[in-house]
């Protein structure tokens, strides 16, 4: 069954953005390979604060456009996280700046098919109700309700012959008018082969006729995961090209696994 990705006052931050969530979570993603057992995490209390937090499990299906809906059961029924993995600790407090280490433990099933299985690592900061301590002649405590707030990263289990997976960008196109960014913006199809997912991050260069190449776009977490083998991607433009030259769009595994660094591939648009 599906359920909305905001309900009451959980506020939930899909991929972790300091700024605004004043809680960060290093690495970012954790790709676990068939010999893993484990895996560590670190949390971090940016906010000015402290707090006490918890680590959760949950389910999320990608959708073609990058977005995701939350699903009450696992992605794969084959492995079930809430069974197969453990945290030490669950729940723990953090001084302003603090830090914490968490473990996370793997047993995969008996008879788990090959493959790739991933859930994600949700840690909220729990919320905090408390009376207000501004109280007016005459009147009672105050109830202040802060929201819970967190931030996920996901969490990939690579399981026997999992083959490096391959992807292609195509039907690239440059939209100058009615963007979501209000920018202009390269759009394009990114097409994923294989059965595991490519983890990377997404850059656009120029390209002059004469001259040194220069970012003018790029965005991480651009992941295509294995319920998917298709995403629509929109990469905002710092600057616009101007002049002859060329946009350079380079899909890049930063998986921080062996194949990390590798170019998953590339492609060209000539202005």
């Amino acid at each position: 069954m599906l359920r909305s990705l905001f309900t009451g006052l959980l506020l939930v931050i899909f991929f972790a953005q300091p700024a605004l969530a004043r809680i960060d979570i290093v690495p970012r993603k954790i790709v676990m390979d068939p010999r893993d057992r484990s895996a560590e995490l670190t949390v971090l209390n940016l906010m000015g604060e402290p707090g006490t937090y918890r680590v959760d499990i949950v389910n999320f299906q990608q959708n073609t456009d990058g977005t995701y809906t939350t699903l009450e059961s696992p992605l794969n029924q084959a492995f079930n996280p809430e069974e197969a993995v453990r945290f030490s600790p669950r729940q723990f407090s953090l001084p302003v700046q603090g830090r914490q280490k968490i473990r996370l433990s793997l047993r995969k099933p008996a008879n788990l098919p090959e493959g790739e299985y991933r859930f994600h690592v949700q840690v909220m900061r729990l919320a905090d109700a408390r009376p207000s301590q501004a109280v007016e002649p005459g009147q009672g405590a105050r109830l202040s309700v802060q929201m819970n707030m967190g931030v996920t990263i996901p969490v990939i289990v690579r399981h026997g012959g999992v083959a490096l997976a391959t992807a292609k960008i195509s039907n690239p196109r440059l939209v100058t008018t009615n963007t979501e960014s209000e920018r202009p913006e390269l759009q394009m199809t990114i097409t994923r082969q294989g059965n595991a997912s490519t983890i990377g991050s997404l850059e656009a260069f120029w390209v002059p006729a004469s001259g040194e190449p220069e970012s003018i776009s790029y965005i991480d977490n651009m992941n295509i995961f294995t319920e998917v083998s298709q995403r629509q991607v929109s990469l905002p433009l710092k600057k616009f090209p101007g002049g002859a030259g060329q946009i350079l769009v380079r899909y890049i595994d930063n998986s921080k696994t062996s194949s990390d660094g590798r170019i998953i591939d590339e492609i060209a648009v000539g202005m």
